[in-house]
């Protein structure tokens, strides 16, 4: 494919789910497209900020240029769409962005990516929906732990061991930061160990000093064990006013997956977290869920889930959710 050619057809693939995988690959340069198609409505209570359709539409593109036979650089952009709302209202975040040079001392990179932790907290964000998992404390624009901005990272890869390091610069987080003047810079570091047996070790830190007056941190750990159709995998975060100022939490993720059949497979996932005040030591659980979910795979490509979520939070209601997704 030419270039002059490539140019006209990239902009017409990010307007749309439909395309080939590989696009483009000549002279040391590739450009890889993906995406997802996501339908899923939440059966519970009408009062829950759940209740209702979560449906969205992803697509991505994977760059790569090789500079020398050791270096080459490369490029990840994201995109999604959430459907939720009508079309008076769309709804369109990027998820990812970012470049980087891959050596033979490791990858660098920086943009909008994931943090070093997140390669913890991601062995039990396995949930088949939309819905259910992750709720260690690891979240999306939250001292750069999840997906966050301006994030300078290196990863590198030792035989079993994998080792991340990242560095949030600082920044506004939102307008009334802006406003206020407040900033928030954060480091992370994580490691995962693979054994040949099929376990895998994984421990993490993350820090940050959200306003002058107080800082945050967490730590995790994290094990998972594949073997055959059986993949049961933990992990147990502490946070300290991570949450929040004055709020330190504990929380803690289980889930055992069995693959029935080729097409079939089964999850039972746990999830609990709690909250305790630092001044007056109260303690209160904001998250105690057994879900329980089904997942069959028509090929590759298409997938139909569903799960149902015993709430065990004083309040909250039990609910179901089902979903189809296509990916390519």
């Amino acid at each position: 494919m030419k270039k002059s050619l490539l140019a006209l057809v990239l902009p017409s693939l990010f307007a749309s789910t439909v395309g080939a995988v590989e696009v483009y690959k000549d002279d040391g340069q590739s450009v890889d497209i993906y995406g997802r198609a996501y339908v899923g409505h939440n059966f519970g209570s009408e009062d829950s900020d759940e209740y209702g359709n979560d449906s969205y539409i992803r697509i991505g593109a994977k760059l790569k240029s090789d500079i020398s036979e050791s270096l080459s650089a490369f490029g990840r952009y994201e995109v999604q769409y959430d459907l939720k709302d009508s079309e008076k209202d769309p709804t369109t975040k990027t998820r990812l962005a970012y470049v980087g040079l891959d050596s033979e001392v490791g990858a660098f990179s920086f943009g909008r990516q994931y943090g070093a932790v997140s390669l913890v907290s991601d062995i039990t964000d396995i949930a088949y929906t939309n819905a259910y998992g992750g709720n260690t404390g690891v979240g999306s624009d939250h001292q750069g732990t999840g997906r966050d901005n301006s994030l300078l990272k290196y990863s590198n890869k030792f035989g079993g061991l994998q080792l991340d390091a990242t560095y949030r610069f600082e920044e506004a987080q939102n307008e009334q930061d802006e406003i206020d003047g407040k900033q928030n810079a954060a480091y992370g570091l994580a490691t995962t160990y693979e054994l040949d047996f099929g376990l895998t070790l994984a421990a993490g830190f993350n820090a940050s000093s959200p306003t002058d007056d107080y800082d945050a941190s967490i730590f995790l750990v994290g094990a998972s064990y594949k073997k055959g159709p059986v993949n049961v995998a933990a992990t147990y975060a502490q946070g300290s006013e991570f949450e929040a100022k004055g709020k330190d939490h504990t929380a803690y993720e289980l889930a055992v997956e069995y693959k029935i059949t080729k097409q079939l497979r089964a999850q039972v996932l746990y999830n609990f977290q709690e909250i305790e005040e630092t001044v007056s030591s109260t303690k209160t659980d904001s998250v105690d869920d057994l879900v329980f979910g089904v997942r069959y795979d028509f090929n590759k490509s298409l997938r139909t889930v569903a799960e149902y979520r015993i709430n065990g939070v004083d309040g909250k209601d039990d609910d179901f959710h089902l979903a189809a997704r296509y990916s390519f």
